[in-house]
C-alpha cells in the first residue's frame, strides 16, 4: 500500500538510488541499540543518553561518545558477532538485484554504524557506502566514535555520493524510514518513506508500508531505464 504526496516528484529518471539502513533494510531501527542491548548496557547507559539527546541536553557527538564508551574494551570479534545477527527485511535481497540489473546504481547511507553497514554493502553488492565508525586498539573498542552522517547530516554526502555514483540529485531517490532522512527527501528528485511514521512521511514523495521490499520496485519502475 502506497500513498504519495500532493507535489509529485521532479524526477524523469532514476539512475541512482540512497538507502537508509537501520529500520529500512533491516527490521532494526537502531544497531547502537542493538549493540547495547545484546552487552547488557541500553537500561544503565544506552537509554540515558538516548534521552539526553532527544531532550537537547546533549549534541548528537556527545550523544555517540557515550555509547561508545559504554563498550570500551569490548573485543571487534565480539561486535561483529552481534551485528552479523541482524536479518534483512523481507524481499531486500530480490529488490536489490532487479534494481541493480537494471543498471540503478547504489548508496547506503546511514547514522548507524560502518561495521553494519560494510557487511550489508559487500552481501548485497552496493556501489559506496558512508557510515560512522568505530575507534579499535589492539582489535577491542578503545571508545572513541569517528561520526561521518550525523542524525540529521545526510544531506551533506549527497553531492559526494552522487559524484561517485555517476548521477545528479534530481535523478536520484532516497529511501528510509526517520527523521534522519527526511532532510533527503526535498534535496533528490524522489523522497520514498517505507514503514515510516506520519510526520516522515509527510515529506516524502511516496510513502509505502508493506512487509516486503519488493513493494518498492512498481513504485520505482516508471522511473527506471
Amino acid at each position: 500500500m502506497f500513498s504519495q504526496r500532493t507535489a509529485g516528484p521532479a524526477v524523469k529518471r532514476v539512475r541512482g538510488i540512497i538507502f537508509d539502513l537501520d529500520g529500512t533494510l533491516t527490521p532494526v531501527r537502531s544497531v547502537w541499540q542493538y549493540i547495547h542491548e545484546a552487552l547488557g548496557t541500553w537500561e544503565t547507559q544506552g537509554s540515558l543518553s538516548l534521552r539526553a539527546f532527544l531532550a537537547g541536553k546533549i549534541t548528537y557527538d556527545e550523544f555517540a561518545r557515550r555509547d561508545v564508551s559504554a563498550w570500551s574494551g569490548i573485543p571487534r570479534r565480539r561486535v561483529e558477532e552481534i551485528v552479523a545477527g541482524i536479518p534483512y527485511h523481507s524481499g531486500v535481497q530480490e529488490t536489490v538485484t532487479a534494481l541493480k540489473e537494471k543498471g540503478v546504481k547504489l548508496a547506503l547511507l546511514s547514522s548507524g554504524l560502518d561495521i553494519l553497514a560494510a557487511r550489508v554493502a559487500a552481501e548485497l553488492g552496493f556501489d559506496v557506502f558512508v557510515a560512522n565508525g568505530l575507534g579499535f586498539t589492539d582489535e577491542r573498542l578503545d571508545g572513541r566514535v569517528h561520526i561521518r552522517v550525523a542524525w540529521d547530516g545526510k544531506p551533506d554526502h549527497l553531492g559526494s555520493i552522487c559524484e561517485l555514483l555517476g548521477t545528479a540529485p534530481s535523478e536520484t531517490a532516497a529511501v528510509g524510514d526517520s527523521h534522519g532522512d527526511v532532510p533527503l527527501f526535498s534535496r533528490v528528485g524522489l523522497g520514498i518513506a517505507v514503514n515510516a511514521e506520519p510526520d516522515v512521511s509527510a515529506y516524502a514523495h511516496v510513502s509505502i508500508e508493506c512487509r516486503d521490499l519488493r513493494a518498492l520496485l512498481p513504485v520505482l519502475a516508471p522511473y527506471l531505464p
